[in-house]
């Protein structure tokens, strides 16, 4: 009797192994995003970076992740995988890379060649995404925030290779005004009244246009007059007064006073606009308009802009969109993405029909 007993319990026990380890063996057979690191030399810089393929049989879409200004990986610590995750679901491959000097890639960016650069780092990544067997080179997007709103239209000029575009609190105007609205608002962070913020806007932009040395130190005496943009030289705004050998007058055709809308308003390739609604970095309202009005004047037939409420510059929930938030918070707050931001990525990518 007790060694039929025994017999009993022990097949129970086989039978219930079996399942755990069949379950196991599905788990782990079951497909999953596949994750491949690509390098490639661009000029002088050594870049390196991750392509991620979604589940399924490819050759696949892909969306090329431009980064916005400053230092920046694959990652962008924990803001980028939630957008990845989304993109993955409706099918997308993405691919991001270590900015130069950080992570894995090597060579420091000059910023009087910042526009020519990254725009060619971006070239030689698209040249590079087009031979990878699991890659449809009919189907490459990008995906872009900030200043990446400067570096995607200049890709747009060079290449007939990208096909969507979405662009993230990208500015709707040129770098010169959109400083202006970054500064004064800072100072409204600071505690500047609200109705004084244009005109500080205003005298940033008048400060940078000053066709004369004698100009530049009557526009920046109005500007030193306010004692909350003092704040600015904590983010690393020069606000004194240049010595007149330091100063020199800026070529008004350059990047910093080029307007991406000229070509904006030339794109009829499908494209996503997004604006955070307490954007103190980049106008929402401005660029919302500015890209609508663009986009309408091309004759595009496909795209969408839309601007979410109690976001900042990077589409997370925040409080008052300042940059001294956004300083302070959590490393979890940096992934803080309000449930409409992420599926409209989804649903916008699972309508298009490339």
């Amino acid at each position: 009797m007790l060694t039929k007993l025994f017999q009993i319990v022990r097949k129970k026990a086989f039978i219930g192994c079996s399942i755990i380890l069949c379950s196991l063996l599905m788990m782990a057979c079951k497909k999953g995003p596949v994750k491949e690191e690509m390098s490639f030399d661009s000029g002088s810089f050594h870049i390196v970076g991750d392509l991620q393929l979604p589940v399924g049989n490819g050759p696949h879409p892909v969306i090329l992740f431009v980064h916005g200004d400053g230092p920046n990986s694959r990652t962008s610590g924990v803001t980028y995988p939630p957008i990845m995750e989304r993109m993955q679901n409706a099918g997308y491959a993405t691919f991001a890379w270590d900015k130069p000097g950080t992570g894995e890639s090597t060579g420091t960016i000059d910023r009087s060649k910042l526009f020519e650069q990254r725009t060619q780092i971006v070239l030689d990544a698209i040249n590079l995404i087009k031979q990878h067997p699991n890659i449809d080179p009919a189907r490459i997007g990008l995906w872009g925030i900030s200043q990446a709103g400067y570096i995607m239209p200049l890709v747009l000029t060079k290449t007939r290779d990208i096909h969507f575009m979405i662009a993230i609190s990208c500015p709707g105007c040129a770098g010169v005004d959109q400083g202006a609205y970054l500064a004064s608002k800072q100072a409204v962070c600071a505690g500047l009244p609200e109705e004084q913020a244009r005109e500080v806007e205003a005298l940033f932009s008048a400060v940078e246009r000053a066709r004369t040395y004698e100009e530049y130190v009557g526009y920046k005496e109005q500007l030193l007059a306010f004692p909350e943009l003092m704040v600015l030289e904590e983010q690393g705004v020069r606000m004194s007064i240049r010595p007149r050998e330091e100063w020199h007058m800026d070529d008004l055709e350059g990047n910093y006073y080029w307007n991406p809308m000229d070509v904006i308003e030339q794109t009829t390739i499908p494209v996503l606009a997004v604006f955070g609604g307490k954007d103190t970095q980049v106008d929402p309202i401005q660029g919302k308009n500015a890209y609508e009005e663009a986009l309408h004047k091309a004759g595009n037939s496909h795209y969408q802009v839309e601007l979410i409420p109690g976001t900042d510059h990077n589409i997370l929930i925040s409080e008052t969109g300042c940059i001294s938030e956004r300083m302070n918070r959590s490393r979890a707050g940096w992934s803080n993405y309000p449930e409409e931001y992420l599926d409209l990525i989804e649903e916008w990518l699972g309508g298009l029909d490339l």
